[in-house]
């Protein structure tokens, strides 16, 4: 008897070194092993007990849930989930995951998530997913998937109240989902669905959340419109213009509006009926003023109007808005004095304030507002044209107590300190772009007051004889011109060294040797392409439809 007790006490004491089976853990380090786990963002401690390992949820000594969203997975699918057949939630978005979804997983029929967005996926999931009817949470987009019949693959998930099916090549919003009764979110992003494929949206009366961010649009389809209901709406990376933006009046109970990456070139006067707008996008547009339609929302709390084109001193009609927190006017072309009662959370940067508007004004009010300010600009973009063998120099405005630093092509640092850049002999490897930083910092006693980087506009050095006379770099073109994907370069007898690609700001916004660049990911806009060849250097403006 005391044989049989011993017995009983020793297994049980290897069962309970663990809160899952033996059989459960060793799926999970197959999956971990499976998909580079050793190099995950976050990896596990396989000494540890599996309910202390990062986004494992276990529940009555079984995996309930399975959440490595964001954390560095490769490899393929691991078809090892589908034994893990008490999973109520599985979350792999995000990741680098690659072949076709596991057949495997449709027995997971306890599944109310599955979230496989933004891997690298493949094939038509459709069969894969195909007994998950108590799914509510589906995200498919941002794979590489081939989707025969999109109204097919989602008949079954009556159940859904959020889904997404982002960037998979659809034309129109399927069928299917009009008869979702209790869909509340919706995304479509990066979809090129025709301006008559919206259809399918009218009816669902419980949607609260609907992105639509890089679809082609041009105007508000009459289908949004109806959506009164909405109170999150993304229309990031479209063609809308002020214009055409009237389908946003009706649409009383937004909170959460994103216009960022349009043609604005002033603010939609539609916006001043969303009464109820707490956080509000209209950043990378062509804004150049009239701002007064945004003092007319009294909920304001976030406002982004980064990488537009307002110019003059800070929009002294934001200071009365009774609940704004935050303002982003990064990358704009403000100057000048800074008013007392900025925004308690404000943004400044790339911008054209002075050491002494910034220094000011941080002195005498540093505890009321976190101000974002550095670095700034000064100065215009500028080509100085050189000869070989002759000297030449780069000049800049600014002088005085500053600590100065040169780069060339924006990103390789210089060994020089010196205000201007001189060169004494002009060698074919000066040929490039080049920057100036100009570093200042104040100090209070022991206490550094601030510290500012300003940066002027890029100075081209280019081969004067190349520029005007050298045939080989004037038989170099780009097109087409304005673009919406690619550009191409026209270049018979020179050799593409570089080439990098920056917005009007200076920021380098891509660099590549090939003569077709892909662009599409640019936000629409005006930039600077800046072509290094054997013959020399050429400078092209183009425009990101």
């Amino acid at each position: 008897m005391r044989k049989i007790l011993f017995f009983l006490l020793i297994s049980n004491f290897f069962y309970a070194q663990w809160s899952i089976s033996n059989a459960d853990r060793a799926l999970l380090i197959n999956i971990y092993n499976a998909t580079d786990g050793e190099n995950w963002n976050r990896t596990w401690d396989l000494q540890e007990d599996p309910r202390n390992w990062f986004g494992v949820v276990v529940k009555n000594g079984l995996v309930a849930e399975l959440n490595l969203s964001g954390n560095a997975l490769r490899g393929a699918f691991p078809a090892t989930i589908a034994s893990l057949t008490k999973l109520t939630k599985l979350d792999l978005s995000n990741n680098q995951l690659t072949g076709e979804l596991a057949m495997g997983v449709s027995s997971l029929s306890l599944l109310t998530k599955l979230d496989i967005s933004n891997n690298r996926l493949t094939g038509d999931p459709a069969s894969a997913m195909a007994g998950l009817g108590k799914l509510e949470d589906l995200g498919l987009g941002g794979n590489l998937f081939t989707i025969a019949d999109a109204d097919g693959m989602l008949q079954n998930f009556n159940n859904l109240k959020f889904l997404n099916i982002a960037d998979l090549g659809l034309t129109t919003v399927p069928a299917t989902i009009a008869a979702f009764p209790n869909l509340e979110t919706l995304l479509l992003d990066n979809n090129p669905i025709v301006a008559n494929g919206y259809g399918n949206l009218a009816g669902l009366s419980k949607l609260k959340t609907l992105s639509l961010s890089g679809t082609g649009l041009s105007q508000i389809p009459t289908q949004v419109s109806q959506l009164t209901q909405l109170t999150s709406l993304d229309l990031n990376n479209n063609h809308l213009t002020e214009q055409n933006t009237a389908g946003l009046a009706p649409l009383i109970n937004l909170e959460w509006l994103s216009l960022e990456g349009n043609q604005f070139s002033q603010v939609p006067p539609q916006l001043a009926q969303l009464q109820k707008l707490q956080s509000l996008n209209l950043g990378r547009n062509k804004i150049s003023a009239n701002l007064a339609t945004i003092t007319a929302l009294p909920n304001l709390q976030q406002l982004f109007l980064h990488n537009n084109l307002i110019a003059g001193n800070f929009p002294s009609s934001l200071l009365g808005m009774p609940k704004l927190m935050m303002v982003n006017l990064n990358s704009n072309q403000l100057s000048g004095e800074l008013p007392d009662q900025l925004p308690a959370i404000t943004h400044l940067s790339n911008n054209r304030f002075s050491k002494t508007d910034l220094s000011n004004y941080i002195t005498d009010f540093a505890e009321q507002t976190d101000l974002d300010y550095s670095p700034q600009r000064y100065d215009d973009i500028k080509t100085v044209l050189a000869v070989v063998g002759q000297p030449a120099k780069l000049e800049q405005s600014l002088s005085g107590d500053y600590s100065f630093s040169w780069f060339k092509n924006l990103d390789e640092k210089l060994n020089a300190t010196t205000e201007n850049l001189t060169f004494s002999s002009v060698e074919n490897t000066d040929f490039a772009v080049y920057t100036a930083e100009a570093y200042s910092y104040g100090v209070l006693g022991n206490t550094i007051l601030f510290e500012l980087s300003l940066f002027r506009e890029p100075i081209t050095l280019a081969d004067a004889l190349s520029t005007s006379e050298n045939p080989e770099l004037k038989g170099i073109s780009i097109y087409p011109n304005p673009t919406k994907d690619f550009i191409n370069i026209i270049n018979v007898k020179t050799k593409i060294e570089k080439i990098v690609i920056y917005d009007l700001s200076g920021k380098v916004m891509l660099s590549d040797t090939k003569q077709k660049i892909d662009v599409s990911i640019l936000p629409s806009g005006v930039y600077l392409l800046s072509l290094k060849t054997d013959s020399g250097v050429k400078s092209f403006k183009f425009i990101k439809q």
